[in-house]
């Protein structure tokens, strides 16, 4: 229950702003984990886009440090902890208009659970015409790995889209989760105006 708890109160305020994470405008003490391996703790600011640097400082007024997604292995604030992601497509403003999806080179993505397969909250910030602003798109990313790599699946998370869209989208999840027909069941019966959160719970009970 908890564990719910605290899932229904990170996403819903992330899909309101980009700007919710403690660290998106103002540093916040943390950890980076560096691809060796080894993990250093110090002040942490990134603002959750993708390619957008993360900046880093050992001390509260020391000298900042630039990174790159892929030079982290991640990093953890407080509860939340996210991993460095390349080479995924998720979806946005480009598909909620046109159909298509928008790849993502590099990003950090917060980790919401692992096991067979692990799962993700990623955002995207791209231009909305339909508003005219910049937004913030949030995406369910699952990722398991296989002989060639990683195979990654995507679902838009409360986008504002067409219901024929949103079942266009579930095509990609029958495919990953093919082996899981407990799953592809409730996916098959999700309709937009549902909550995902309640398959994103028994997706962790399975996994």
């Amino acid at each position: 229950m908890k564990y719910l708890i605290l899932l229904c109160i990170s996403v819903l305020t992330l899909s309101a702003s980009a700007q919710n994470y403690p660290f998106a405008n103002d540093f916040s003490i943390g950890s980076i984990l560096l691809n060796d391996g080894t993990q250093k703790l110090g002040y942490i600011k990134w603002f959750p886009a993708q390619e957008e640097k993360l900046i880093f400082r050992e001390d509260a007024d020391g000298e900042k440090k630039k990174y790159k997604p892929e030079e982290l292995h991640g990093f953890i604030v407080d509860t939340l902890k996210f991993i460095s992601l390349s080479n995924f497509d998720v979806y946005a403003a480009d598909y909620a208009f046109l159909g298509n999806t928008s790849h993502v080179k590099h990003s950090f993505g917060q980790l919401i659970d692992s096991g067979s397969f692990t799962i993700y909250l990623v955002l995207f910030r791209s231009y909305d015409a339909l508003s005219g602003t910049i937004e913030s798109y949030p995406n369910f990313l699952f990722e398991r790995k296989t002989d060639s790599g990683f195979q990654y699946a995507a679902f838009p998370y409360d986008i504002r889209m067409t219901d024929k869209k949103y079942e266009r989208a579930k095509e990609n999840l029958f495919i990953f989760f093919r082996d899981y027909p407990e799953i592809t069941e409730r996916i098959k019966l999700y309709k937009r105006q549902d909550s995902f959160l309640d398959i994103i719970m028994s997706m962790k009970k399975i996994n």
